[in-house]
C-alpha cells in the first residue's frame, strides 16, 4: 500500500527553527526527510524526523541525489548558513564551484535566489516558510510585561525606516539604536554579533530593531529571533527589542518572553 503521508524535504541550517518545524510537522503527521549542513545540526534533528542525513552545503549533487532517492519533491530551507563559507572554496564540489562562479554578486538575495533556481532545475519545489510556520510570526503589539518608554518609542520610530532601507539594500536586517543614533548595523557577521557589538558600544539601555526586506521572499532567509538572540540582549543589558509585525518570526515564543520579562526587556512588534 502506498504511503499517503505528506513528505517534505528539510534543508537544515543552524538555529532553533529547523527543530521547531520538525516538531510541528510531526504533530501534523507530515513526514520529514532532513538534510543537515553539519553533524551538530544532524544530531539535534535526527530524533525528530523520519529520515536524517548530514551533508555539507558545498555538496549539492549529493544533496539532490539523497532527496530523489527518498522520493521527495517539495523542499523547505530553514535555519542559518554562515555566509563566510562562500570564501572557503575547499568546502565545495565541482557543481557548487561552477554555481558560485556564475553569480553576478555574492549578496544574500543573489546567492539564495541562485540556490533556489538550482534546486528547481532539479525538479524540486521550494516551499514558503511563512505559509508553513504562520504561528511564529506575531501581530502588532507588546509581548512582554514591560512596555517601551516614550524615549524608546522615539528611538524605534527613528531606527525603523533606516533598518528597512538597509534591509532593502541587502546590507542587513538588524540595527541597534540609542538616543536617535545608529550604534551598529548587521552585515555578514549576523544578528547576534551585531547585537553584542551594539550593546557594548552603547553601554546597554539600547533599542534593537529587526525587520524584513520590503519584497521578502519567504522561501529563504526568513528574519527571526529566538532564545539565543535574547541572551545576547540580556548580556548586553539592552532595553527593547522591536520587530516587524507578521514579518519576523519568534521561535520558542514562550521561552523568549519569559526570559525578557525576567530581564525587564520589552519586546514590541511594530
Amino acid at each position: 500500500m502506498k504511503d499517503s503521508k505528506i513528505k517534505i524535504g528539510l534543508l537544515a541550517g543552524a538555529g532553533e527553527v529547523p527543530a521547531h518545524f520538525a516538531i510541528r510537522a510531526a504533530q501534523k503527521g507530515i513526514c520529514i526527510v532532513a538534510v543537515s549542513f553539519s553533524d551538530e545540526i544532524h544530531s539535534r534533528l535526527a530524533p525528530l524526523v523520519e529520515k536524517a542525513y548530514s551533508i555539507g552545503i558545498g555538496k549539492p549533487g549529493k544533496i539532490f541525489k539523497t532527496f530523489k532517492n527518498e522520493n521527495v519533491t517539495d523542499l523547505v530551507m530553514l535555519g542559518k548558513v554562515d555566509k563566510k563559507i562562500i570564501f572557503s572554496p575547499s568546502f565545495f564540489d565541482l557543481r557548487a564551484l561552477t554555481f558560485f562562479k556564475s553569480l553576478i554578486s555574492q549578496e544574500d538575495k543573489t546567492l539564495l535566489l541562485g540556490v533556489i533556481k538550482e534546486i528547481e532545475k532539479e525538479g524540486f519545489s521550494v516551499l514558503d516558510q511563512k505559509e508553513l510556520l504562520g504561528e511564529v510570526f506575531p501581530k502588532k503589539g507588546v509581548l512582554t510585561k514591560r512596555k517601551p518608554t516614550t524615549k524608546e518609542i522615539e528611538d524605534i520610530n527613528f531606527g525603523l525606516p533606516i533598518a528597512k532601507k538597509l534591509a532593502d539594500m541587502e546590507i542587513g536586517q538588524t540595527i541597534v539604536v540609542k538616543n536617535k543614533t545608529v550604534i551598529s548595523v548587521e552585515a555578514i557577521e549576523g544578528t547576534d554579533s551585531t547585537l553584542e557589538r551594539g550593546c557594548e558600544l552603547s553601554r546597554g539601555k539600547c533599542v534593537a530593531i529587526k525587520v524584513s526586506r520590503t519584497n521578502q521572499d519567504y522561501r529563504y532567509d526568513v528574519p527571526g529571533i529566538g532564545p539565543q538572540t535574547l541572551q545576547s540582549l540580556i548580556k548586553g543589558e539592552a532595553s527593547v527589542l522591536a520587530l516587524e509585525a507578521e514579518r519576523v518570526m519568534v521561535v520558542n515564543q514562550q521561552e523568549v518572553v519569559e526570559a525578557a520579562d525576567r530581564a525587564k526587556i520589552s519586546i514590541v512588534f511594530i
